[in-house]
């Protein structure tokens, strides 16, 4: 893996650890945010793999769409995970909408599968 690939998935698994911490602290909306952007970062890594870059959160997704989702080599659940992670950030942060707990969780538990799976995916050691 590339040094730039690595720092996207240290950044990745450094938000992972936060929206843990969030959750454990009861804070669903941070713990949903944390989540998100583990997974913004997880897939900046592969996409570094394959040196492409998005300056926006729509480009990653949709570059990360293009080049592993269609083409089978990402889990396309775990991507509409993201997305719904995304959707729900937004509205937390944005719109000050409340996230349950349960679906907190659920982010997290996404946000550490996406990561597993994009090192797995780009042949890094955990």
């Amino acid at each position: 893996m590339s040094p730039r690939s690595e720092e996207f998935v240290s950044s990745a698994r450094e938000r992972l650890a936060g929206a843990r911490a969030a959750l454990a602290a009861g804070h669903p909306e941070l713990a949903t945010s944390a989540a998100y952007y583990a997974m913004l970062y997880a897939a900046r890594a592969a996409l570094s793999e394959r040196d492409r870059y998005a300056k926006t959160h729509a480009g990653v997704w949709h570059l990360f769409a293009q080049t592993f989702v269609k083409g089978n080599s990402f889990d396309a659940l775990l991507y509409r995970q993201a997305r719904r992670a995304e959707e729900d950030r937004l509205k937390g942060d944005y719109e000050a909408a409340s996230v349950s707990s349960g679906l907190a969780t659920e982010h997290v538990a996404a946000a550490s599968r996406f990561i597993d799976a994009v090192v797995a995916m780009v042949g890094a050691d955990k």
